[in-house]
């Protein structure tokens, strides 16, 4: 069947070709066709180079910044005050309390074994103490041998041992289990 149709169209293909299109109507189907897009590769290199370098120097000033930032940091942690103060008072009650602490801590690590999230509580406790008194330290090198500071720093000390104190108390060793109803203590 498709030899039959391919041999008419053969025959006839003359026949078919006598009458063409209007030429303005080429002109119109011609004036609708979009032109083919030319690719220019260098174009798209150089934009392309162009986003990489931008995107690496902000990486670089980035990483420049946080880098300063993280040394800036270690400095000021590992500064030890040119000058420090001695003050026997405070040296005799740093000693006293952070043994007593010591102490509390040794003795409440078996029981916080069975609880995690009260022993997550304690350490951010403890570390929101601690930054207050790094800052009381400060305060205390600022304002030389101010006694209010003094006693803040020593009332820091008696809050870290009353929070431990609350804990063993709430927590008795003997039980082996926690109990949910710990006070939430706020600075």
């Amino acid at each position: 069947m498709e030899n039959r149709f391919e041999k008419f169209i053969r025959e006839k293909r003359e026949a078919f070709d006598f009458r063409e299109p209007d030429p303005k109507l080429w002109k119109k189907i011609e004036s609708n066709i979009r032109p083919r897009r030319i690719i220019r590769w260098k174009t798209v290199a150089s934009r392309a180079a162009a986003v990489l370098i931008i995107f690496l120097a902000s990486y670089m000033v980035h990483e420049f910044i946080e880098n300063n930032h993280r040394i800036t940091t270690i400095k000021r942690t590992q500064q030890k005050p040119a000058k420090e103060i001695i003050i026997p008072e405070l040296q005799e009650a740093e000693l006293y309390y952070s043994g007593l602490i010591h102490e509390k801590l040794e003795e409440i690590k078996p029981i916080l074994a069975n609880c995690p999230g009260i022993e997550d509580e304690l350490k951010t406790d403890m570390s929101a103490l601690d930054s207050l008194y790094f800052d009381l330290k400060m305060d205390l090198k600022d304002n030389i041998a101010n006694q209010e500071v003094i006693e803040a720093i020593i009332e820091n000390y008696r809050l870290r041992i009353a929070i431990l104190e609350e804990l063993l108390m709430e927590l008795k060793p003997d039980d082996g289990m926690c109990i949910s109803k710990i006070n939430n203590y706020e600075l």
